[in-house]
């Protein structure tokens, strides 16, 4: 099902009339529809839950932005040298060996490390023209955006390179009528009963809202044994 589908499905569950307009349009029930997808997708680990962000990146590059990103597990770079990944370490650690020497001085090289960096500045208004007077004395992420989190390299890369993130994102934000993702394709229903849920924290009915997570609780159960039941495979072939 797609937005459009989802919106009128809630309309009719939750019978919020005054959410989603006569004609389906949105009229308030994306925000709750929206929020339900990330808390189902923050509530079960799926075989979807995994995910792979892939960017070419040009000589010089040392920070990658990771949109959707929830957790990053495992990030790998591509040459035409060949593929390998990179080790994690702390990014206090990292910035310590590898960034004490101001930008200008940084050698470009094979990156060997990585670290989830931090991607928020403050004063979070911070125009980019502030935000460049500090870049001569210190690595700045360019366009720092609450949307995404983003990770640093031992070292600007001296090739072009294919990085690979690899770990648990979000699902595909759905903002347009046409949209889909996964909750909305696979499981509808719990996506719509994840929104409706969602109204009765706001409208602070917690009898509806505890009938509703005992039902969706239970569907979840459910569908975290696809994932065990991979995960058990998996074992099988090397215990074989």
């Amino acid at each position: 099902m797609n937005l459009v589908q989802i919106r009128e499905k809630f309309r009719e569950v939750s019978g919020r009339y005054d959410l989603v307009n006569d004609d389906f349009s949105d009229n308030g029930a994306d925000f709750y529809i929206t929020e339900a997808s990330k808390w189902l997708d923050r509530a079960i680990e799926t075989t979807k839950s995994w995910g792979t962000y892939l960017i070419s990146v040009a000589p010089g590059v040392w920070c990658i932005k990771v949109p959707l990103s929830r957790a990053i597990k495992e990030v790998w770079i591509t040459t035409i040298e060949g593929k390998w990944q990179l080790e994690k370490k702390r990014l206090q650690d990292l910035i310590a060996e590898f960034y004490t020497e101001v930008p200008a001085e940084w050698t470009n090289g094979t990156p060997e490390y990585y670290s989830p960096t931090i991607s928020r500045y403050i004063p979070e208004d911070m125009s980019a023209a502030t935000l460049a007077t500090f870049a001569t004395s210190v690595g700045v992420i360019d366009q720092p955006h609450m949307e995404y989190d983003a990770l640093i390299m031992s070292c600007p890369v001296e090739l072009a390179s294919v990085v690979e993130v690899q770990g648990l994102f979000y699902s595909f934000p759905l903002t347009s009528d046409d949209d889909e993702n996964y909750w909305s394709t696979h499981h509808p229903l719990l996506l719509v009963q994840a929104a409706v849920r969602q109204t009765f924290i706001t409208s602070g009915n917690k009898p509806m809202l505890d009938i509703f997570d005992r039902g969706i609780d239970g569907d979840l159960s459910r569908l975290d044994k696809d994932l065990v039941e991979q995960i058990i495979a998996e074992v099988d072939e090397m215990d074989a």
